[in-house]
Protein backbone atom coordinates (compact mmCIF):
# COMPACT_ATOMS: atom_id res chain seq x y z
CA UNK A 1 0.00 0.00 0.00
CA UNK A 2 1.57 3.42 -0.68
CA UNK A 3 1.52 6.39 1.70
CA UNK A 4 -0.29 9.58 0.66
CA UNK A 5 1.76 12.68 0.39
CA UNK A 6 1.35 15.66 2.55
CA UNK A 7 -0.66 17.36 0.25
CA UNK A 8 -3.27 14.69 -0.59
CA UNK A 9 -4.29 14.18 3.13
CA UNK A 10 -7.93 16.31 3.40
CA UNK A 11 -7.56 20.16 4.43
CA UNK A 12 -9.17 18.98 8.15
CA UNK A 13 -6.68 16.81 8.94
CA UNK A 14 -3.41 19.55 8.18
CA UNK A 15 -5.20 22.11 9.72
CA UNK A 16 -5.80 19.58 12.66
CA UNK A 17 -1.61 19.40 12.75
CA UNK A 18 -1.45 22.70 12.41
CA UNK A 19 -3.61 23.70 15.38
CA UNK A 20 -2.91 20.48 17.80
CA UNK A 21 0.35 19.50 16.85
CA UNK A 22 0.32 17.03 20.18
CA UNK A 23 -2.82 15.36 18.77
CA UNK A 24 -1.94 15.10 15.19
CA UNK A 25 -3.67 13.13 12.59
CA UNK A 26 -0.85 12.60 10.52
CA UNK A 27 1.97 10.35 10.89
CA UNK A 28 5.81 11.01 12.53
CA UNK A 29 7.10 11.79 9.26
CA UNK A 30 4.24 13.91 7.59
CA UNK A 31 4.36 15.58 11.23
CA UNK A 32 7.99 16.48 10.47
CA UNK A 33 7.65 17.32 7.11
CA UNK A 34 4.68 19.62 7.55
CA UNK A 35 6.87 21.54 10.19
CA UNK A 36 9.24 21.67 7.57
CA UNK A 37 7.27 23.03 5.36
CA UNK A 38 5.03 25.63 7.49
CA UNK A 39 9.06 26.86 8.78
CA UNK A 40 9.84 27.50 4.60
CA UNK A 41 6.48 29.29 3.80
CA UNK A 42 7.58 31.57 7.05
CA UNK A 43 10.63 32.08 5.59
CA UNK A 44 8.89 32.89 2.17
CA UNK A 45 7.06 35.40 3.52
CA UNK A 46 10.09 37.63 4.59
CA UNK A 47 12.80 36.30 1.78
CA UNK A 48 10.53 35.69 -1.36
CA UNK A 49 14.02 34.77 -3.16
CA UNK A 50 13.95 31.36 -3.27
CA UNK A 51 17.51 30.70 -3.21
CA UNK A 52 17.91 33.01 -0.04
CA UNK A 53 15.10 31.29 1.51
CA UNK A 54 16.43 27.53 0.90
CA UNK A 55 20.16 28.32 2.07
CA UNK A 56 18.10 29.80 5.64
CA UNK A 57 16.00 26.79 5.59
CA UNK A 58 19.21 24.15 5.38
CA UNK A 59 20.89 26.24 8.31
CA UNK A 60 18.14 25.83 10.09
CA UNK A 61 17.67 21.85 8.89
CA UNK A 62 21.84 20.97 8.50
CA UNK A 63 20.74 17.45 7.71
CA UNK A 64 18.46 18.35 5.10
CA UNK A 65 19.93 17.74 1.03
CA UNK A 66 19.64 20.44 -1.34
CA UNK A 67 16.76 18.68 -3.21
CA UNK A 68 14.57 18.22 -0.29
CA UNK A 69 15.10 21.51 0.69
CA UNK A 70 13.41 22.48 -2.77
CA UNK A 71 10.49 19.87 -3.02
CA UNK A 72 9.82 21.49 0.98
CA UNK A 73 10.06 24.90 -1.02
CA UNK A 74 7.66 23.77 -3.85
CA UNK A 75 5.42 22.10 -1.25
CA UNK A 76 5.28 25.36 0.97
CA UNK A 77 3.92 27.54 -2.45
CA UNK A 78 1.41 24.95 -3.18
CA UNK A 79 -0.10 24.61 0.39
CA UNK A 80 0.25 28.19 1.68
CA UNK A 81 0.00 31.02 -1.26
CA UNK A 82 1.92 33.89 0.03
CA UNK A 83 1.03 37.77 -1.67
CA UNK A 84 4.85 37.01 -3.91
CA UNK A 85 3.13 33.67 -5.49
CA UNK A 86 -0.49 34.26 -5.34
CA UNK A 87 -2.20 33.44 -8.62
CA UNK A 88 -4.13 36.39 -8.97
CA UNK A 89 -5.70 36.04 -12.46
CA UNK A 90 -6.99 32.59 -11.27
CA UNK A 91 -8.51 34.22 -8.03
CA UNK A 92 -10.44 37.03 -10.19
CA UNK A 93 -11.71 34.28 -12.96
CA UNK A 94 -12.67 31.77 -10.05
CA UNK A 95 -14.58 34.96 -8.12
CA UNK A 96 -16.24 35.69 -11.37
CA UNK A 97 -17.69 32.32 -11.99
CA UNK A 98 -18.74 31.87 -8.54
CA UNK A 99 -20.68 35.06 -8.68
CA UNK A 100 -22.37 34.24 -12.27
CA UNK A 101 -23.22 30.68 -11.21
CA UNK A 102 -25.07 32.23 -8.09
CA UNK A 103 -27.26 34.79 -10.27
CA UNK A 104 -27.49 31.60 -12.36
CA UNK A 105 -29.18 29.69 -9.41
CA UNK A 106 -31.07 32.35 -7.56
CA UNK A 107 -32.80 33.15 -11.20
CA UNK A 108 -33.71 29.42 -11.30
CA UNK A 109 -35.30 29.55 -7.78
CA UNK A 110 -37.52 32.11 -8.58
CA UNK A 111 -38.21 33.01 -4.69
CA UNK A 112 -38.53 37.03 -3.87
CA UNK A 113 -35.42 36.17 -1.72
CA UNK A 114 -33.09 35.27 -5.14
CA UNK A 115 -34.19 38.78 -5.87
CA UNK A 116 -31.57 40.42 -3.26
CA UNK A 117 -29.75 38.18 -4.27
CA UNK A 118 -28.99 38.88 -7.32
CA UNK A 119 -28.67 42.32 -6.47
CA UNK A 120 -26.21 41.83 -3.96
CA UNK A 121 -24.36 39.39 -6.81
CA UNK A 122 -24.65 41.91 -9.37
CA UNK A 123 -22.92 44.52 -6.81
CA UNK A 124 -20.30 42.36 -6.18
CA UNK A 125 -19.94 41.51 -9.84
CA UNK A 126 -19.09 45.25 -10.52
CA UNK A 127 -16.64 45.08 -8.02
CA UNK A 128 -14.95 42.18 -8.73
CA UNK A 129 -14.39 43.82 -12.78
CA UNK A 130 -14.08 47.27 -11.97
CA UNK A 131 -15.07 50.40 -14.17
CA UNK A 132 -15.26 50.09 -17.79
CA UNK A 133 -12.08 52.48 -18.70
CA UNK A 134 -13.48 55.47 -20.64
CA UNK A 135 -10.90 54.56 -23.64
CA UNK A 136 -9.47 51.10 -24.39
CA UNK A 137 -5.73 50.72 -24.87
CA UNK A 138 -4.59 51.35 -28.33
CA UNK A 139 -2.40 47.86 -29.05
CA UNK A 140 -0.78 49.77 -31.50
CA UNK A 141 0.22 52.62 -30.10
CA UNK A 142 4.13 52.61 -30.03
CA UNK A 143 3.50 52.12 -33.99
CA UNK A 144 1.51 55.39 -33.70
CA UNK A 145 4.78 57.56 -32.38
CA UNK A 146 8.60 57.82 -33.45
CA UNK A 147 10.68 57.33 -30.50
CA UNK A 148 14.01 59.15 -30.23
CA UNK A 149 17.56 58.88 -29.29
CA UNK A 150 19.39 62.44 -28.49
CA UNK A 151 22.50 62.33 -28.44
CA UNK A 152 25.15 65.42 -27.63
CA UNK A 153 28.44 65.49 -28.17
CA UNK A 154 30.64 69.08 -27.88
CA UNK A 155 27.34 70.74 -27.73
CA UNK A 156 26.00 69.06 -30.75
CA UNK A 157 22.74 67.23 -30.49
CA UNK A 158 21.66 64.13 -33.12
CA UNK A 159 18.34 63.06 -32.77
CA UNK A 160 18.12 59.03 -33.53
CA UNK A 161 15.31 57.54 -34.84
CA UNK A 162 15.17 54.40 -32.92
CA UNK A 163 13.21 52.28 -35.50
CA UNK A 164 15.51 53.66 -38.35
CA UNK A 165 19.09 52.86 -36.52
CA UNK A 166 19.15 49.48 -37.55
CA UNK A 167 18.41 50.87 -41.32
CA UNK A 168 21.45 53.08 -41.29
CA UNK A 169 24.90 52.38 -43.69
CA UNK A 170 27.80 50.65 -42.05
CA UNK A 171 30.16 54.08 -42.26
CA UNK A 172 27.39 56.09 -40.61
CA UNK A 173 27.68 53.98 -37.46
CA UNK A 174 31.32 53.79 -37.94
CA UNK A 175 31.17 57.68 -38.19
CA UNK A 176 28.81 58.30 -35.33
CA UNK A 177 30.92 55.16 -33.09
CA UNK A 178 34.00 57.58 -34.02
CA UNK A 179 32.49 61.13 -32.86
CA UNK A 180 30.85 59.18 -29.53
CA UNK A 181 33.78 57.52 -28.55
CA UNK A 182 36.76 58.51 -30.51
CA UNK A 183 36.75 55.82 -33.09
CA UNK A 184 37.75 52.96 -30.26
CA UNK A 185 35.91 49.52 -29.88
CA UNK A 186 33.27 49.97 -26.82
CA UNK A 187 33.22 47.06 -24.43
CA UNK A 188 30.49 45.00 -23.28
CA UNK A 189 31.62 46.78 -19.54
CA UNK A 190 31.19 50.38 -20.95
CA UNK A 191 28.26 49.73 -22.63
CA UNK A 192 26.16 48.12 -18.92
CA UNK A 193 27.90 52.15 -17.97
CA UNK A 194 26.14 53.81 -21.13
CA UNK A 195 22.52 52.04 -20.08
CA UNK A 196 23.40 52.50 -16.48
CA UNK A 197 23.49 56.25 -16.64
Amino acid sequence: MSRKALEDHKYEAIKAHILEPDNSPLSVEQQEIMDRVISLAKILDKNPIQKQAISIHQAKYPNLSRTQAYEDSRLAVRLFNTLHNFDYDFWQTWLINDIVRNIEKCRNNGNPQALKVIAMEHANLIKALGDRPDELEDPRRTEKHSFYVLVQNNNTTVKLDMNNIDKLPTSTLNELNHALFGGKEVTDNEVCDIFNS
